[in-house]
């Protein structure tokens, strides 16, 4: 009677540790989609009741009801979760794959397959994982997240990106501090987010060393920041022609490279083909990619940090960078001003590149470090053939610790730097007393 009672114990047991293990494989893919862990967890366990009432011998409950009650599941799942599952292919996707997983429930003979099935995968997936975590340098797929740890973790590099108030004028540009009331003339620079200086308080920007370092020489020139995120040459020539009062007694930087450069190469944030379809699919490789270095591999690959590139996208570059250098030269010297294009440094022209440097080089991956420098190869003739062109290219080097907080922006010291550049280049140029 005794082993009996163990026995019926058992089998109770084992029913149920395979109806969770059916609920887990039912939930994984969904959590991996975009659910969050509490409700996937919430879900599971409802499909473990609805599974144990399946394959109970008591209510004798048939395979197509079965898997009825699963699309009935799906269905209430979607229509609760509306927000996190707004692409038809994986709605459909999910409601066919948990009636799937309800039939293997059901069907034992399915069930001893599939579950024979999942273990040979699994070994043969630790057996590849185990290599790759020894051959392969972790980048992560939650990039930012994990370059964020990294800089805080490492005294040779800025440390963490602190959260400034950022304020803007009237038009909207960005604030250059200690400005004279009274100027003779103006420094205007333009350029992208290593413009802006969102990094820095506003007193820190190099547009306002800048000013400084000029009021100390009694100049009575006003700097002017007409730094933007993600902008490029093109977008500020247009800029540039909107200003209607430039003269002879101003000066026109531009501070270029690095999102000039860009417009030769796609570093993805989304994928083509099936995956830009379906974005669930990325996000399920984004969430598995913490736990997974192949996984992490196959959402750099074919997600996020791809670089995609082409002789056609290059001189596309190159020759949309030449065409707004001669615009911006054009337009400023019919007004009498001075044009002063500069290229820009970025994590991989800085020398010595430290070991903080080439580790975070190594978290955009292995194609940026390539692309970058060849790119630079095509931008500096284009700058060069200026007459007060600059080339500020080597502007970090040796500066310690590394002022890079990614592969473009600087804390205070690195932009510290790049004012000291600009304050020197304007008194080689003969441009400032």
């Amino acid at each position: 009677m005794v082993d009996q009672t163990l026995s019926e114990r058992s089998i109770q047991l084992r029913n149920i540790s395979i109806t969770i293990f059916f609920a887990a494989i039912a939930m994984a893919p969904i959590w991996a989609s975009g659910l969050s862990s509490r409700h996937s967890l919430f879900y599971s366990a409802l499909f473990v009741v609805l599974s144990s009432l399946v394959t109970s011998s008591k209510y004798r409950i048939s395979t197509p009801f079965a898997g009825l009650l699963a699309f009935i599941f799906g269905c209430g799942l979607l229509a609760i979760e509306n927000a996190s599952f707004v692409n038809l292919p994986i709605r459909i996707i999910i409601v066919a794959w948990l009636v799937l997983v309800m039939l293997f429930t059901k069907i034992q003979k399915l069930r001893k397959i599939v579950s024979v099935n999942l273990i040979v995968f699994a070994v043969l997936f630790l057996f590849l994982e185990i290599p790759f975590r020894f051959l392969t340098s972790a980048q992560s797929s939650s990039q930012f997240q994990y370059i964020e740890l990294f800089r805080s973790s490492r005294s040779d590099g800025p440390g963490d990106m602190s959260q400034y108030e950022l304020n803007t004028d009237e038009n909207g540009l960005r604030v250059t501090t200690d400005q004279p009331s009274a100027p003779s003339g103006r420094i205007m620079i333009f350029g992208g987010s290593t413009t802006f200086c969102g990094e820095v308080p506003d007193r820190f920007t190099y547009p306002s060393t800048l000013q400084r370092m000029l009021n100390d020489r009694n100049s009575g020139l006003l700097v002017e920041n007409f730094g933007k995120s993600a902008a490029t040459a093109t977008d500020r020539v247009e800029v540039l022609k909107s200003i209607d009062d430039l003269n002879e007694n101003d000066v026109v930087i531009f501070y270029v490279g690095v999102n000039e450069s860009g417009v030769g190469f796609i570093q993805r944030d989304l994928p083509v083909g099936l995956i830009a379809k379906i974005p669930e699919l990325g996000n399920g490789l984004q969430k598995v990619s913490k736990y997974s270095r192949i996984a992490d591999l196959l959402f750099r690959k074919f997600v996020f940090g791809g670089i995609e590139i082409s002789d056609s996208s290059k001189l596309k570059a190159e020759t949309d960078f030449r065409k707004a250098m001669q615009e911006a030269d054009s337009f400023t010297s019919k007004a009498g001003a001075k044009f002063v294009p500069v290229l820009q440094a970025n994590l991989f022209t800085r020398k010595p590149s430290t070991d903080y440097d080439q580790t975070l080089a190594k978290m955009y991956g292995s194609e940026l470090g390539v692309v970058m420098p060849e790119m630079y190869d095509r931008l500096l003739p284009v700058i060069s053939s200026y007459e007060n062109f600059g080339d500020a290219r080597a502007v970090m080097d040796n500066l310690e610790p590394s002022p890079y907080f990614d592969w473009m922006h600087v804390n205070a010291e690195g932009d510290q730097r790049i004012a000291t550049f600009m304050r020197d280049l304007l008194l080689e140029k003969k441009l400032i007393d």
